[in-house]
């Protein structure tokens, strides 16, 4: 067991995720297999490590011990980990599709970084999340990154970040909206057919707000004609209103050329995925570089 890291590091991060179906996405397995790993684990100690509640797990005195352990022999590793990589006997490069937020707004801010202390023969292009799976079933790449997964049985995801879709406008709004306002605004929206309009669907329906009954004033195929269009209308007289990633519009925040609100009871989230196909889940580089990027990298996303 003490030479088994990767069960030892399933209970790692089901104590971090407090969750066996949240460290099932992170490590990329399912939740029947991480179970079976915390119950090895529990059989070697023989003791309990965790108890399991309606909203997650809880870890017992030993499961506490345990797991600072292991964040201290982690460290140790990741110390180690850029010397262990660079034992392997690879050359090729390996490809990374992102889909465009992952691309243009969140791979950069590590890739160096993975490349310096992983592997430096990497290239990441951006395309659709839709583009991305398809480009690694059809061995275009080796890593996909996408921020609207498309499961296939052929594929391994694993959850990495999640940003968050705020209301933008190219006017000043109140500072807080509720949910009955949105049907006075003009919209611009995105291809109902688009995975994150369905996203986004899912949310305002729990608030109750029919996103057919919205004003819908023009629709795009991608987030960054929404944001183009609302640059476009700053100086116009008509007030436009959408839904974009925080990331997309930081500096026009801080420039004021675009405005941002709170929706009442609405915290609209979209989780990102790592992907790569299920015969390469044992090869040592795409272990390694996947691992770094899911849990090694420091990503600002607000």
């Amino acid at each position: 067991m003490l030479r088994d890291f990767e069960k030892l590091q399933t209970f790692m991060i089901v104590a971090q995720e407090k969750s066996i179906s949240k460290a099932s996405m992170k490590v990329g397995i399912s939740q029947p297999a991480v179970t079976q790993h915390i119950k090895i684990i529990e059989s070697y100690f023989n003791t309990k490590m965790i108890y399991r509640k309606k909203n997650g797990v809880l870890l017992t005195k030993d499961g506490e011990s345990l797991f600072w352990i292991l964040v201290k022999l982690n460290k140790t590793l990741k110390d180690y980990q850029k010397e262990m990589v660079m034992m392997i006997k690879r050359c090729e490069t390996i490809k990374i599709a992102c889909s465009y937020t992952v691309g243009k707004f969140i791979l950069p801010q590590c890739f160096t970084e993975v490349k310096s202390n992983i592997y430096p023969n990497i290239e990441h292009y951006v395309a659709t999340s839709v583009e991305a799976i398809h480009d690694l079933q059809n061995k275009k790449c080796e890593i996909a990154i996408v921020e609207s997964p498309f499961f296939k049985e052929n594929i391994i995801y694993r959850e990495w970040l999640e940003d968050e879709l705020v209301l933008v406008c190219n006017k000043p709004l109140a500072r807080i909206v509720k949910g009955e306002d949105l049907y006075s605004y003009n919209w611009v929206g995105l291809n109902p057919q688009t995975q994150t309009a369905s996203i986004i669907k899912k949310h305002l329906d729990k608030l109750a707000i029919k996103s057919d009954k919205l004003k819908i004033s023009l629709e795009f195929d991608k987030l960054s004609e929404i944001k183009d269009f609302l640059i476009s209308q700053v100086e116009g007289k008509d007030a436009y209103v959408g839904f974009l990633p925080y990331l997309h519009i930081q500096d026009e925040l801080k420039n004021r050329m675009l405005y941002t609100r709170s929706v009442r009871g609405l915290k609209l989230r979209r989780k990102m995925f790592l992907a790569f196909p299920k015969h390469k889940k044992n090869d040592s580089l795409i272990k390694n570089i996947s691992h770094h990027i899911i849990f090694n990298t420091a990503i600002s996303m607000y």
